[in-house]
Parts: structure tokens; C-alpha cells; sequence
């Protein structure tokens, strides 16, 4: 089947900064072959397949990473503006924590829309580099002469499933944003016109359907990270989930405004068929991939802390539908994996108490019990859920060739000693270890990919939707209530299921799902969106703590406390502008017709 882009074309829009270069292609790191580095014309790129295939590779590398950025929260994490993670350097988030951001200072933003930084790594992620990068590929690709008609196909629905994806990403921070439908030039026509939520929901949607008939559903490893049919179906499921959720599904807007009167940022009522659409998106997938042998399947060899850390850091797994390749191996030396290193992801001890113990039971520093044992019992052996070990930095966990030491004084510790090897990392009591693992063998040589969407995410969609519509212990096609979607997660790391006669649906489901993303995704940018979704600014003015550990004679003393290195004025003075960013003033300034979104006018 032949794909089309007709329903590409039905609303214009432009952006300034993507108009640069419009004859030539300048090729910079790319990940599916090692790129040319001069400038080169566009007919001369598409004079073979190989030059196409790197043109290509450029396009996938504007897929955005979770890891520290140029640009982009001065080099701080997503989770950082959550209760999961506190910047303990001073940089990063520092404008969400004092309170002064405006549309003006977009480039304190976590997601900005031009080219960010002052790298060309920076610049290439951005979504205006990768969606205009994919119509000069669209747009050329069929001069190639040594490539099939099939090829082009396939190649070309790669390249429109990236652009789905960046308006996903746009749709989520911004709301509906103009549609792009060709390479700009400097004398196109520049006015811009805002889709509303349904109209952008639509294209992804039509986008998502006519790529996944086209795509494979599965490629060889050697072309891991292409995308393919059940990563358009999974990308569907984030999508339509996002938009059943409060944020844009609800009787009144989060906050009035043109935007909001316009419809940009909302639907303008609330419709319960928006979350049979969700779970029909994820029962969907599940269905494609139960034709294909049930290809993609949680990683789970029943090792549980190894299958976790296997199922985000390692490649070719089978979990992972859809990711991006940023570096070509990891390197614990480059500026990204320093800067977290230096402290801009730390972790707050909210986050940590989130973990269970490992039998399902809540954590409590006010338990004598967890409380003498926090993290390892008498023999060593852990006691929380296993994922608390593959993503936070644990005192007295396997570190290297030894363990651990967070305590004061430790060699991870960075209060109380002038030198440390973890700088701030681990001022909270907890480092960040997800993603970078020890620093050392467990990273060392091994090819890099980040998990932009991973399976549990799916099966964790299809147990909310079912919650929001009420059926959540009415079996579906497959058998399943929503708690047992939820337990495919929790038993793949050994914990127990989701007791129903306390966990009933409604609220407490929803609230132990929601937990479940938490822990099941750290650090992998689903916090954030779930606080927006829900609007749920609750989350946010938890009262932050960290840990502090002592050690005297062999005997470690904890002690809870409040004094975070920073206090986080936007909280205090909480504004709901926040679950939608600015566009940037400057865009609005040049007077193409954007409209601002609500109260950052």
C-alpha cells in the first residue's frame, strides 16, 4: 500500500528559525551510519541512497533524550521540576524554582521549539529541526535512483511518523500548534494558525494509521531505532490518553483565555468517549502485536533487577518501541553525563519513600521496622521493590567492585566532605543512577539508546482508561481487568499485585496507577505529563525532604530532613499557566497570528 500525504496539507504554518539553508543540507552526527561532514546540495544528497539514508539519519536525530541538554533547563532534567527531583547544582531549573520565568525567557523552558544551545548536538533537538529536516526528505526522497518504490515508501513513513511524533511532544507542552506541511522558504506565505487539540489529535492519529499499514512491525537489529507500525500504534495510545485526561477533556478550561476560547488548549467540554479511545488505541496495539507473535513483551528472564535495568538501557529488547540514539555508546566522560554528575538530577527523598518494601507494603520512615532497615535487611538482601536500586543511587547498593556510600563522609557523599567523586549528586541522600548505571563496567562500551516509549506504558494506558470508564474489573478481549494490567508491571520486578478490596476503582486506582508510572518510569519524562494531564499541582506542593545518613562505629542513623538547597518559589506561588508553556514572545511579536496560550499573555 502506497503511503499518502494528502492529509498533510490542510493548514500552513511557519516558524522564522526553520527557514535557514533552504537549498543546502548541512549534516551533522547522525546515528544509523557515520555521516559526511561538508555541505552538500540537496540534489547531490539525493543523488544516492546512502547520502538519503543519512539525510534521514538527521531527521531521527532530532528525536529528543532524557539525559542533561544545551539549552534546555540550562542542562537539567525533566523530573527535576517534580516532586521526584530536585537540581542540587545551581543551575538547571533555576528560573521554575525562583519564580521568575516569563515567555520572554523561553530558554528556561524544559521543551523550546527552536534550535537550543549553542552545540549543533543542542540545535539538531529540536522539533522545527527534525519536522522541516523531514519535508526536505519527503519532498526529495523520490529523486533517489538506486533506491525501490517500496524503499521510498517505507523510508518516507519514517519520516512522517517523526513528525507525529514531534507534534505529540508539542501537543503535550503547548497544546495545539500550527501545522507544517512543506520546507518553508523566506518568501512562503508566513501566517500561522493555531490547530485546535482535536484538529492536532486528528493529524497524529491519521499520521499514526496510515504509517503503521505501511511500516514493519519489528526491524532486524540492525536497524534498531527506525521506527515502525507498533511504534505508530504506541504513539496513538500516549496520545489519546494525554487528551482524555483533565487537562484538555473537561467541562471548563484549566484557565481562560483566547487560546482557551480558540480551543488550543482544550476541547471545550468534556466527553467520556475520549477514554474509550484511549483504551481502544492501547487494545489496538496489543492486538497488532499478538498477530506478530506477540513480538514486543516486557523484558523479564526472571532476574527481576537485571530485566528492569535491561528494559531502559539496553538495546535491541524487545520492550522498547520507540527510542532515540543521541550518542553512539555511552561515555561517562561526556558533558551530559557530568552535568548530572555535578547535580542537575538530583533525587528528593519523596521520591525514594515512593518505593515499597518488597511486599507491596507502603514505605514509612515512621515504621520502626523500615526504618532500621530502610534499604537492605541484616544478610543484605534488599527489601523495597527492586526498581528503587536500578534508578536511585542507594547506600550500601553495589557500587562498581564495591558498595555504595552515601553516608556522610562517604565516597558518595558530597555534605560534610571538601572532595567528592559524586560532586551534588547525591546531596539528598540518593543519586541518580538510572541511565548511567555505575559510571564504570556497566556502561562502559555499550551502545546507547534512550527509551522514549516502552511497553508498561501501554499496558499501563489500557488500566487508567479502563478506571476512567469504569470497567475496571469488567474483563476485556484478552481477559484482563485493569489491576491485571497493572500486575504484568508489578510482577515483572516480583511485587505483588494491587489488593481490590483496598485499592477499589475510582480514586484509589487511579492514585496507585499514577504511583505505578512514578516508579515504573523515572527519570523517562512520564511524571511531568501526568502532573499536567491531571492537573494535579498537589503533587507539586508536597513538602520536599532528603536524607541524610550518619555513620559511627559500623552503625548508619538516618535522619529525615527539610532543608532542600532550594526553595521553590513557583510552588508557593502556584499559577496553573504552568501546565501549558509560552510559546515564545518573540514568535508572537512577529505578528504571524499565534495566539499566546492562557496567562502568559
Amino acid at each position: 500500500m502506497k503511503l499518502k500525504f494528502k492529509y498533510i496539507g490542510l493548514l500552513s504554518a511557519c516558524f522564522l528559525f526553520i527557514l535557514a539553508g533552504c537549498e543546502d543540507l548541512k549534516f551533522g552526527n547522525a546515528f544509523l551510519e557515520k555521516p559526511i561532514s561538508t555541505d552538500v546540495t540537496i540534489d547531490t544528497v539525493f543523488s544516492s541512497k546512502k547520502y538519503a539514508e543519512q539525510a534521514l539519519a538527521e531527521v531521527y536525530h532530532s528525536l529528543p533524550d532524557y539525559l542533561p541538554t544545551d539549552g534546555r533547563l540550562s542542562w537539567g532534567t525533566l523530573e527535576t521540576i517534580t516532586d521526584l527531583g530536585e537540581n542540587t547544582k545551581a543551575a538547571g531549573a533555576q528560573g521554575y524554582y525562583n519564580g521568575t520565568l516569563t515567555a520572554i525567557d523561553n530558554g528556561q523552558f524544559p521543551y523550546r521549539l527552536d534550535p537550543a544551545g549553542t552545540t549543533e548536538e543542542a540545535a539538531a533537538c529540536s522539533p522545527m529541526y527534525g519536522i522541516r529536516k523531514a519535508w526536505i526528505y519527503l519532498e526529495n526522497v523520490d529523486k533517489v535512483p538506486d533506491m525501490s518504490a517500496q524503499e521510498k515508501e517505507v523510508r518516507k513513513a519514517e519520516a512522517a511518523l517523526i513528525i507525529a511524533f514531534h507534534y505529540s511532544q508539542m501537543l503535550r507542552h503547548y497544546g495545539g500548534m500550527p501545522w507544517i506541511d512543506h520546507a518553508y522558504k523566506a518568501d512562503d506565505d508566513m501566517t500561522c494558525t493555531r490547530m485546535t487539540v482535536k484538529e492536532t489529535v486528528a493529524k497524529i492519529d491519521s499520521i499514526a494509521d496510515a504509517t503503521a499499514k505501511v511500516l514493519p512491525w519489528s526491524v532486524e537489529e540492525a536497524d534498531e531505532g527506525r521506527m515502525t507500525a507498533a511504534a505508530a500504534l504506541a504513539l496513538k495510545s500516549r496520545v489519546r490518553l494525554f487528551v482524555a485526561s483533565p487537562l484538555f477533556n473537561f467541562a471548563t478550561p484549566f484557565r481562560e483565555g483566547e487560546a482557551s476560547d480558540k480551543l488550543y488548549t482544550w476541547y471545550g467540554n468534556y466527553d467520556a468517549s475520549r477514554w474509550k479511545d484511549a483504551l481502544d488505541a492501547g487494545l489496538a496495539f496489543l492486538e497488532a502485536n499478538q498477530a506478530k507473535g506477540d513480538y514486543y513483551r516486557l523484558v523479564d528472564t526472571g532476574n527481576p533487577r537485571d530485566d528492569f535495568a535491561a528494559a531502559y538501557f539496553n538495546r535491541c529488547n524487545r520492550e522498547c518501541l520507540i527510542v532515540s540514539h543521541r550518542f553512539v555508546t555511552y561515555d561517562a566522560n561526556s558533558k551530559s553525563f557530568q552535568q548530572i554528575k555535578f547535580g542537575t538530577s538530583g533525587v528528593t527523598g519523596n521520591y525514594a519513600d515512593m518505593f515499597e518494601m518488597a511486599d507491596g507494603t507502603p514505605f514509612s520512615w515512621d515504621n520502626p521496622v523500615h526504618r532500621a532497615n530502610p534499604f537492605f535487611d541484616d544478610k543484605g538482601k534488599s527489601v523495597r521493590d527492586i526498581r528503587m536500586y536500578e534508578t536511585l543511587i542507594v547506600n550500601g547498593d553495589k557500587w562498581g567492585a564495591r558498595t555504595a556510600e552515601v553516608w556522610l563522609g562517604g565516597r558518595e557523599s558530597c555534605e560534610g566532605s571538601s572532595v567528592s567523586s559524586f560532586q551534588k549528586n547525591a546531596y539528598n541522600g540518593y543519586g541518580m543512577r538510572k541511565f548511567q548505571r555505575d559510571l564504570g563496567t556497566e556502561m562502559r562500551k555499550k551502545f546507547y539508546s534512550c527509551p522514549l516509549l516502552r511497553l508498561p506504558e501501554i499496558y499501563l494506558n489500557i488500566a487508567e482508561a479502563m478506571n476512567e470508564l469504569g470497567i475496571a474489573t469488567t474483563p476485556d478481549k484478552f481477559g484482563r481487568t485493569a489491576y491485571d494490567y497493572v500486575k504484568l508491571v508489578r510482577n515483572r520486578v516480583e511485587m505483588p499485585g494491587l489488593d481490590e478490596s483496598i485499592v477499589t476503582p475510582g480514586e484509589k486506582l487511579r492514585e496507585a496507577i499514577l504511583h505505578e508510572r512514578a516508579v515504573e518510569f523515572g527519570f523517562e519524562e512520564v511524571r511531568y505529563f501526568d502532573i499536567n494531564r491531571w492537573k494535579r499541582d498537589d503533587y507539586l506542593k508536597a513538602k520536599l525532604h532528603r536524607l541524610r545518613i550518619t555513620k559511627e562505629n559500623d552503625k548508619l542513623s538516618y535522619e529525615v530532613r527539610y532543608d532542600m538547597l532550594h526553595k521553590r518559589v513557583y510552588i508557593e506561588r502556584w499559577d496553573n499557566r504552568y501546565f501549558l508553556i509560552p510559546i515564545p514572545q518573540g514568535e508572537i511579536n512577529k505578528k504571524y497570528g499565534l495566539v499566546q496560550n492562557p496567562g502568559w499573555e
